[in-house]
């Protein structure tokens, strides 16, 4: 667009003209660049200034590799929500059968330091638990308790095994705090369980952590609970049991079925050979009824807990029983068992001492023999 002009005319009144008004339209560029108008310093940038760098736009990466996120991610959630039901269900459950264990017979002071020897010379490890289960023969409620059973078992979990070890009611041994010797079982009448752990470690140089006491009662209802237990049983034990207990039902056979009853008298048989066969006998039904454990339903384990758990007397506290069941239903069920006997086979001879059959044992041969099975 070409400039504008306005030129001045005479006007009326015979005032003055005005002078030529020059305009320039808004289209039209400036003459002088606006850059000029300013002194040069005034565009220098601050001496802190940076300039920005654009940031690069990130690349999407590509539907398939989005999918597998997405899927990654559901997987994770799900395995996460599992792994906090199970966690919630294993607390329930070990809070169920702490609060059953509470109402055991906990004797606190029922296994106190041995003071008759050094107890750190005693074979031991942290890998073995030996629990001594002592089996009374209360017919009488105030009967004294005669130990008819010593059964130690161990937990192993190192080589992952149980192991079962009959001590020998007749082996002739040294009881320290009477200061003599007699008959193992004798310990028991005595002074109860803390003798009988007394004697056994005094003379066999073994440690025993715990003990469980009950009576064949809680054995017969034990079995009972459990649906029975398969044994197997030879002629000549069978006709025993017909003829001289009076069990008419019993045949021999490799899986013979046994209820509670007749579980506790084929344990008790000993007129028919001798009592190293009745406590393999023993050990027998232990080993058919924790197999039998391993086939029963857990709501009925724990409902049999809650109905035997009161005839226990045992030096383990609710807090340690509940932490020895729950490893036993989830890792000691799958070790491999293992059963033996003490005096060893080829270690004693057979004496009358006072008028009494007893076990002359050699005891430097069955604390080697204890060493080997159980911790080697």
């Amino acid at each position: 667009m070409e400039d504008i002009y306005i030129s001045g005319k005479k006007l009326k009144d015979n005032k003055p003209e005005p002078e030529d008004i020059y305009i320039t339209p808004r289209n039209r560029r400036r003459e002088t660049p606006i850059y000029e108008m300013y002194e040069a310093d005034d565009y220098l940038p601050p001496d802190n200034f940076e300039p920005e760098t654009p940031e690069e736009p990130e690349e999407e990466p590509p539907k398939k590799e989005k999918k597998k996120k997405k899927k990654r991610s559901k997987v994770f959630r799900r395995i996460k929500a599992l792994l906090l039901t199970a966690v919630i269900l294993l607390g329930v459950v070990t809070g169920m059968v702490y609060f059953t264990f509470s109402s055991v017979n906990y004797n606190e002071t029922g296994h106190k330091k041995n003071v008759f020897l050094d107890s750190s010379e005693l074979m031991q490890s942290v890998s073995v638990k030996n629990i001594l289960l002592i089996g009374v023969d209360r017919r009488n409620a105030n009967d004294d308790s005669r130990s008819d059973t010593m059964l130690m078992l161990s937990v192993n979990t190192a080589n992952h095994k149980i192991l079962l070890t009959s001590f020998m009611r007749d082996t002739y041994v040294y009881i320290p705090e009477k200061q003599r010797n007699a008959k193992l079982n004798a310990a028991c009448t005595w002074g109860g369980a803390q003798m009988v752990m007394d004697t056994i470690e005094y003379n066999f140089n073994i440690k025993i952590d715990h003990y469980m006491l009950v009576d064949f009662t809680m054995f017969e209802d034990i079995i009972n609970g459990l649906g029975g237990v398969d044994v197997e049983i030879t002629e000549k034990e069978a006709k025993y049991m017909r003829d001289k207990v009076h069990l008419k039902n019993i045949k021999s056979g490799e899986s013979i079925h046994l209820n509670g009853r007749e579980a506790l008298w084929y344990c008790r048989i000993r007129a028919l050979d001798s009592d190293f066969m009745r406590t393999k006998r023993q050990r027998k039904v232990m080993t058919a009824l924790i197999e039998q454990v391993k086939k029963t339903n857990p709501i009925e384990l724990y409902q049999l807990l809650g109905e035997i758990v009161g005839m226990i007397e045992t030096d383990m506290s609710p807090e340690t029983l509940t932490f020895l069941a729950m490893n036993g239903l989830l890792r000691y069920l799958h070790y491999d068992i293992q059963q033996g006997s003490v005096p060893a086979e080829g270690t004693w001879k057979s004496k009358k001492i006072s008028g009494q059959s007893v076990l002359s044992v050699d005891m430097a041969a069955n604390k080697k023999y204890l060493e080997e099975f159980i911790y080697e």
